[in-house]
């Protein structure tokens, strides 16, 4: 199925089934298998936690969703693009970083949340969708180049 533990699919958690549902997807696998909405599902269910994020999960969250496209990634990518900016700090020394999260990314600190959310918030500047774009409002903006 769908879902994703180290382990085995019986342990799984939301962060090893984003990363499961990516790995799937660099092997090919279309988003039309039974197993690829089945992972996004789990990962409709599971919002990023303000209080607490766990930006792993959130990184490899929007890399399978971006890829997936869809309503589920549209629905996802307004609240990442809602959520980790109000996380960011905006003062002092650490402005323009996050603070450490929950989860597999905690032990970095905040270089490595500062990393994750940043590319978290870039996915499609850096990468196009494997299966196309699905939804002509999931387009990237064009970019305004000067003089054009």
């Amino acid at each position: 199925g769908g879902l994703y533990g180290y382990t085995g699919p019986q342990n799984n958690n939301a962060a090893m089934v984003a990363t499961g549902m990516f790995c799937r997807q660099l092997d090919l696998v279309p988003p039309t298998d039974p197993r690829m909405p089945e992972s996004a599902q789990v990962l409709k269910m599971r919002h990023i936690n303000v209080k607490n994020p766990a930006y792993y999960y959130v990184y490899y969250g929007t890399l399978a969703l971006y890829q997936h496209q869809g309503p589920i990634w549209q629905d996802w990518n307004e609240r990442l693009k809602e959520t980790l900016p109000l996380l960011q700090k905006k003062t002092g020394s650490e402005a323009g970083s996050w603070d450490k999260g929950a989860g597999h990314a905690a032990s970095g600190g905040r270089v490595v949340s500062t990393t994750l959310a940043t590319l978290s918030l870039e996915v499609y500047y850096r990468l196009l969708p494997m299966y196309g774009f699905r939804n002509k409002d999931a387009a990237p903006p064009p970019l305004k180049l000067k003089g054009n």
